[in-house]
C-alpha cells in the first residue's frame, strides 16, 4: 500500500497530523508514506523516520523565491508524484485537493469541514481510521528534539510573545506585569523569553523586535534571557531549556507540546477545543471577549500554579 499526505499548511495543522503519519505506517501494511508540505514548516518533519520521502516546496508569499521558480517546482513536484500509484491520497485542503488531479491515484480522501468539538488531532486521525487505524492518536512527533527533556529548568519558564492573529497578541505592558509577579511569588524562577524578530512593518514576515526591545528595557534586572528564533529549528532548540510555557496559540504552542512541556496556553478568537494543546498537561486561558489581552496577568498566575501543582501531584503519586 501507498499512501501519499498533504499538509500544505501552518506548523500547528502539520505536527497535529504527525500522530497519523506514525499511526498509519506502525497499524497499517505501508509500503510508501510520503508527505507533500511547504519549506517553512518542513523542519518540525526533520528525522521522522516514519516518512519515506519528504517533498518540500517554497510558498511565494514566504520570500526567498521568485514566482518562475516556483512554477517550476511545482510541476517538478508533480512529475515526481506521479512515478508513484498512490493507493490513497490523504489531502487537507482545497489546493491539496487541486494537486491530486495531475497524480496517480485510487482513492483521495479529505478531512471531515465541520469540526469544532474535537481536537484537530483527532480530526487528521479520522482520516486514517477509514484506512483502518484504531485506538487513539498518539504524542505529536518531534523526533529530533523530543529526547530534550533531560535538558529542561524546571524553574525556567518559557514565555513566547509573538502571535500572527491580532486578538492573539498579549500586551507587552501585561508581559512586564505578569514576569514581575511571577519573580515576586518566586525568586528562583527564570524567564526564557521568546519572539520572531523582524520588523512588525514586514509583509512578508512581521516580527517583534520593538516589542522585545521595550522587554529588555522594564525587565533589565530581572533573570530574564532573551531569544530570538529567526529559524524553526532555533525556536524548538530554544524551547528545550524551558520546564514550562506561558504562550498564545500558534505553532510555537503544538511545538512546546511536542516537546512534552506544560503549557498556559491563552486563546483569543481560536477554538481551544480544537486546537488546544495535545499530549501535555496544559491550561486553557480565554476571556469572555475572546481577546487575549482581556486575560489578567493574576488568572494567568493562578493557571500556572495550578497547572505547576497538578503535575507535582501526579509525579508523587506514581
Amino acid at each position: 500500500m501507498k499512501i501519499l499526505i498533504i499538509r500544505r499548511d501552518n506548523i500547528g495543522d502539520l505536527l497535529c497530523t504527525t500522530p497519523l503519519m506514525v499511526g498509519i505506517k506502525e497499524q497499517l501494511k505501508v509500503n510508501r508514506l510520503d508527505v507533500v508540505t511547504n519549506a517553512y514548516v518542513a523542519p518540525v518533519l526533520k528525522g521522522n523516520a516514519f516518512i519515506d520521502t519528504l517533498y518540500v516546496y517554497h510558498k511565494l508569499k514566504h520570500g526567498h523565491t521568485s514566482f518562475f521558480k516556483v512554477i517550476y517546482e511545482r510541476l517538478k513536484l508533480i512529475f515526481n508524484l506521479r512515478q508513484h500509484h498512490y493507493d490513497y491520497i490523504l489531502a487537507f485542503d482545497q489546493r491539496a485537493l487541486n494537486l491530486t488531479r495531475y497524480l496517480r491515484k485510487n482513492k483521495v480522501f479529505t478531512p471531515i469541514q465541520d469540526w469544532t468539538n474535537q481536537t484537530e488531532v483527532e480530526r487528521a486521525w479520522e482520516l486514517g481510521q477509514r484506512l483502518g487505524l484504531r485506538g487513539m492518536p498518539g504524542s505529536l512527533a518531534l523526533p529530533l528534539y523530543y529526547s530534550s527533556s533531560n535538558k529542561k529548568n524546571v524553574k525556567t519558564i518559557g514565555v513566547h510573545i509573538s502571535a500572527r492573529r491580532v486578538r492573539q497578541q498579549y500586551p507587552i505592558v501585561k508581559w512586564v506585569k505578569l514576569i514581575r509577579a511571577l519573580h515576586d511569588l518566586d525568586a528562583k524562577l527564570t524567564f526564557h523569553i521568546f519572539w520572531s524578530p523582524g520588523d512588525n512593518q514586514n509583509p512578508m514576515h512581521p516580527g517583534d523586535d520593538e516589542k522585545a526591545n521595550t522587554l529588555k528595557n522594564a525587565l533589565k534586572n530581572y533573570p530574564v534571557q532573551f531569544i530570538s528564533t529567526p529559524t524553526l529549528e532555533s525556536l524548538m532548540e530554544g524551547l528545550q531549556g524551558c520546564g514550562s510555557m506561558i504562550m498564545s496559540d500558534g505553532g510555537a504552542m503544538h511545538i512546546a507540546a511536542a516537546l512534552n512541556r506544560p503549557i498556559v496556553a491563552l486563546f483569543g478568537d481560536s477554538n481551544p477545543k480544537r486546537w488546544r494543546p495535545w499530549g501535555v498537561p496544559y491550561t486553557i486561558m480565554q476571556s469572555k471577549t475572546e481577546d487575549v489581552k482581556d486575560i489578567e496577568p493574576s488568572k494567568i498566575i493562578e493557571g500556572w500554579f495550578h497547572l505547576i501543582n497538578l503535575i507535582s501531584t501526579h509525579k508523587r503519586s506514581i
